[in-house]
């Protein structure tokens, strides 16, 4: 397997006993967090709910499992999750993991060509022939993209949060059920869960002698020197191995973009042998930009454990920019009355 030997073939093992469906959605939320360790659970969840392997699940159900999930990962890791679920899982449910876990990699109606090196290194995992794998991946692509046709007709709704100014609202991008919590400060609000996802929205008022500077530099140079004092004052001094990978100022969208690496500095921690807590690593994504007199910093976070679980710099680069524009869409900006 490669770069993702240390997960799936690990010889930790959790304590925990697994159900025949919790080892389907445990193996399927271990290849998902392995190649995309920000993935959102909810994608998970969903498909979860299309199966006919989970059609006895209630709500509180599916929630008890994600939460016993997360648990086991935070205490024993996602290698002593996926071999404890792998080795209760019975056979006859293979090919419907291996076709959620491919459904979790359909987007715009087709699966990437990263997702789809990773599913085919994942059906050796699980022993699925080649010829299998193609005719899974295809019915998943299939059946998910008549469905993505239909979603955009429908209104999204859902919890909303709405800064005390009044500045903006978002959705909640996090599920109180799965961890989910709402950290604010002055001036910025932070959503995190237990699966690894982190959402920030930074903001001040932009007025006085900042206006005056925008108008005369221009938003672009603006942008650019506030994201990079604002990452250096709040991010490279105070986690001393970290470095600064890419910059990018995006015409299109009025907006500067930048990736940290940040060594011990994500939002979760793993438990080791001696029982101590050890902090994860994690590539953080920043964009700057200026909507109705406010200047926002959105940023994300990629976890990884080891270096080798990393796509090249410039499909990480594409990933996390793409979840800040995804974020992006579900956040309402509006002007100070």
């Amino acid at each position: 397997m490669g770069k993702f030997d240390k997960i799936f073939n690990s010889e930790d093992k959790s304590e925990a006993s697994l159900t025949s469906e919790e080892s389907v959605a445990a193996v399927s939320l271990v290849a998902a967090e392995a190649n995309s360790p920000d993935a959102d659970a909810d994608i998970l969840e969903s498909i979860l709910w299309d199966s006919e392997v989970f059609a006895e699940y209630s709500e509180d159900d599916m929630s008890a499992m994600f939460k016993k999930l997360a648990g086991i990962i935070s205490q024993d890791g996602l290698g002593a999750l996926f071999k404890t679920a792998w080795q209760s899982m019975p056979d006859e449910l293979v090919l419907d993991t291996f076709a959620i876990t491919a459904a979790m990699f359909v987007i715009d109606g087709e699966v990437s060509e990263k997702h789809l090196a990773f599913l085919q290194e994942f059906q050796q995992v699980l022993g699925v022939e080649d010829e299998e794998a193609e005719e899974i991946i295809e019915d998943v692509v299939a059946a998910y993209s008549q469905v993505e046709d239909v979603e955009p007709e429908l209104d999204v709704e859902g919890p909303l949060y709405v800064s005390p100014e009044g500045n903006f609202s978002v959705l909640i991008p996090v599920d109180e059920a799965k961890g989910g919590r709402i950290d604010e400060e002055e001036g910025c609000v932070a959503f995190s869960d237990d699966f690894g996802i982190l959402l920030k929205i930074d903001y001040f008022p932009i007025a006085g002698e900042v206006e005056e500077l925008i108008e005369s530099a221009g938003e672009s140079p603006y942008l650019t020197s506030f994201l990079n004092n604002f990452i250096d004052g709040e991010i490279l001094t105070k986690f001393p191995k970290s470095k600064l990978l890419y910059t990018e100022y995006l015409e299109d969208e009025e907006a500067y973009f930048a990736v940290v690496d940040l060594p011990a500095g994500a939002t979760l921690s793993v438990q080791e042998n001696d029982g101590s807590l050890t902090r994860l690593d994690a590539y953080r994504g920043f964009m700057a930009f200026i909507a109705e007199d406010f200047c926002y910093t959105i940023s994300c976070q990629r976890i990884y454990h080891q270096k080798q679980e990393l796509g090249s710099l410039e499909s990480e680069v594409e990933d996390m920019m793409n979840k800040i524009f995804e974020f992006i869409e579900t956040v309402e900006f509006s002007p100070l009355e």
